[in-house]
């Protein structure tokens, strides 16, 4: 689909390039968002006439991004639990990023938040670029720590059972006993409906 961009957009143009893209792209992202409008001889004269309001438009989000990126905190440390290999119990995803910088006084939108390498899966050191604009980007350091997973209520099961056995208590021979017992009282009942 041939549209015109009204903003930057990275690894597609600049403000007022005519671009192809394809259909659903332009339909679902770059319409509905305002980043773009359909390619046709109004719109192609509507743009030449606001291109010059686009680009203080462009200039003025380039500053915000540029003042965002000159107070954005550039490192963060998570803590999740994690087994004994240092492998974490799910991951930390662009969402966690975006969570723990706003938290620390940086407001960061998850969809500006790139992880080359995927979610983080294991405790250690990580980086992560944040994309405030086409032209304004940094990298955040992300320290994972491990907290290791000390539930209680799994120990006091696991000592329930141990003081089971170290007593001799023997649970099964009373549970044999129940059945032979509804076994003899089935036959006998079974018995009586028998008799003709």
């Amino acid at each position: 689909m041939e549209i015109i961009l009204l903003e930057k957009i990275q690894n597609v143009g600049d403000i007022g390039d005519l671009v192809n893209v394809k259909n659903g792209y332009a339909r679902n992202f770059l319409i509905p968002q305002k980043k773009a409008m359909r390619a046709t001889s109004e719109a192609k004269v509507k743009v030449e006439e606001r291109l010059r309001q686009l680009a203080e438009e462009e200039g003025k989000r380039l500053d915000g991004a540029k003042a965002r990126a000159d107070f954005a905190i550039r490192e963060i440390t998570l803590t999740r639990l994690c087994g004994e290999q240092g492998q974490l119990y799910g991951s930390v995803s662009p969402l966690d990023i975006a969570e723990a910088l706003t938290e620390a006084g940086t407001r960061i939108e998850k969809s500006e938040i790139i992880q080359p390498d995927g979610p983080i899966k294991h405790i250690g050191d990580f980086e992560a670029d944040v994309i405030l604009h086409p032209e304004v980007h940094f990298t955040v350091k992300i320290t994972v720590q491990g907290e290791q997973d000390d539930d209680p209520i799994a120990d006091s099961t696991d000592d329930d059972s141990r003081q089971d056995v170290a007593s001799g208590d023997d649970f099964s021979n009373d549970s044999d006993d129940n059945v032979d017992k509804n076994q003899a009282d089935n036959e006998s009942s079974s018995g009586e409906f028998k008799k003709n």
